[in-house]
């Protein structure tokens, strides 16, 4: 299920390259109501629990540094994978609403 979107990923590195802000709302071109991130080496048990649904068929996340998942009404509409190494474990596998602002740090 995971997939790329060049435009959020790009979105993303740039604000982590340039140590700007972004709305992750913003950055998206599909419906999502909540939306959290697990990060490379997350067990897939742990990815279901967090969002409730399976997203990925290995035992453990590793086709990038994170996997965004985007939920519409309770249900995972998208698993995005993105590429900057720019996001931290301790905000993992929480939900955040459309309000979420991605802050480098």
């Amino acid at each position: 299920m995971p997939e790329g979107n060049d435009n959020l990923n790009s979105r993303m590195l740039e604000a982590a390259t340039t140590g700007t802000e972004l709305r992750l709302a913003d950055a998206t071109d599909f419906a999502w109501d909540e939306a959290g991130f697990v990060t490379e080496g997350t067990p897939a048990k742990d990815i279901e629990a967090a969002f409730g649904e399976a997203v990925t068929r290995e035992n453990r996340y590793t086709a990038s540094p994170a996997l965004f998942i985007f939920l519409k009404d309770g249900k995972v509409a998208k698993a995005i994978r993105i590429i900057p190494d720019a996001f931290v474990g301790e905000d993992a596998r929480k939900k955040y609403g459309r309000d979420v602002v991605l802050t480098p740090p």
